[in-house]
């Protein structure tokens, strides 16, 4: 099958994910209640990779936040014709998001010949029924093209059997998904080893929709003024203006209450000096205490590490015991002032 490639104007609103090193302990881009989803399939954020590569993606879009509206605005007048023909084929809506990665809403041309809104190889779009001329180029008429879309995402699931891959397949084909499949023994597209922009598609429309559905998550002070959102005019983080700091500011499950349940038990830590913290950089402590959860015994005076993420002006982080060890200050609050970092300090670890 031969793939629908991107159009090369979209790269500079969507870059590639330059993963981390063997300690990618990250936090979960979620809400305590909800998980984050695509086409009714449940993005597997209980691991690791995973949360940190949408994360990731979704801070790198954060830095093309002034474009986001624009693109925003185009969805707006789009989005109301394409969605009732999804529907007509019975596909989910999220994949009105696809043409937001794959174009932007432009008739683009990429490098290798896709063009369009739904970015179509000529062979692919003729097999689809649109007529690719000299005169005529149908893949740029947006709901004769959108038809053609949703005859080939039809026949990407009934081979696949699962949106996310069929999602995957629009972009790579579906013969080297199912060889993929086969040669790895997995259907699991979070899992499979892909080419690298295959592997990076559906976290991009996914990072797409969590900005335009819920920007207050990660634009503090800006989501819901740029977005029109009607019920606020701050974000979740905190009611300070917003300034670029707080852009890098993600969501954390941190829960409601300041304090962790009585039933908790708690190690002493010493938090390690570190005068110039960035969001995302790992953060150390040296335990006092022997530490035992999950299975994984530690003695005293070893040091751990995790990836500490600002919050509200705050430094929580992920040590990687399947968030049941929870680092905290010394009055037993999660996370830590950034300015602790500076001195270090007595801290507390939280198992719950």
């Amino acid at each position: 099958m031969i793939r629908c490639a991107r159009a090369a104007n979209t790269r500079l609103l969507i870059l590639p994910v330059l993963l981390a090193g063997y300690l990618c302990l990250c936090c979960q881009v979620q809400s305590a209640s909800a998980q984050i989803s695509f086409c009714g399939e449940q993005v597997p954020m209980e691991r690791d990779f995973v949360s940190f590569r949408l994360m990731d993606i979704i801070k790198k879009n954060l830095k093309y936040r002034n474009f986001l509206p624009v693109l925003k605005a185009k969805t707006d007048v789009y989005f109301p014709m394409i969605v009732p023909i999804l529907q007509q084929y019975n596909i989910p809506e999220d994949f009105k998001y696809l043409p937001v990665v794959e174009s932007g809403f432009t008739n683009a041309t990429s490098r290798v010949g896709a063009q369009g809104v739904w970015q179509f190889m000529p062979a692919t779009a003729a097999a689809m029924g649109l007529e690719v001329s000299y005169d005529n180029d149908e893949r740029n008429h947006l709901l004769k093209s959108t038809h053609a879309a949703c005859r080939y995402l039809r026949q990407l699931y009934a081979q696949l059997h699962s949106w996310t891959l069929a999602a995957a397949a629009y972009n790579a084909g579906a013969g080297n998904i199912s060889r993929n499949m086969k040669r790895q023994n997995s259907s699991d597209y979070y899992q499979l080893m892909l080419n690298n922009e295959t592997a990076q598609y559906i976290y991009k429309i996914i990072a797409i929709k969590q900005l335009f559905e819920s920007p207050e998550l990660y634009m503090p002070g800006f989501g819901y003024n740029v977005f029109s959102k009607t019920s606020g005019s701050t974000s979740v983080f905190s009611t300070a203006p917003a300034n670029d700091n707080q852009f890098r500011s993600i969501r954390i499950n941190i829960g409601k209450k300041a304090n962790l349940p009585a039933v908790a038990v708690a190690f002493s830590a010493k938090l390690q000096e570190n005068a110039a913290f960035e969001d995302g950089q790992l953060v150390s402590v040296m335990l006092l205490d022997d530490l035992q959860a999950n299975g994984v015994y530690i003695r005293r005076n070893t040091r751990i590490s995790g990836r500490g993420w600002i919050v509200s002006n705050r430094i929580y982080v992920d040590l990687g015991f399947g968030n049941t060890v929870i680092l905290c200050d010394n009055e037993g609050r999660k996370g830590v002032r950034p300015e602790a970092l500076k001195t270090g300090g007595d801290v507390r670890l939280m198992k719950i």
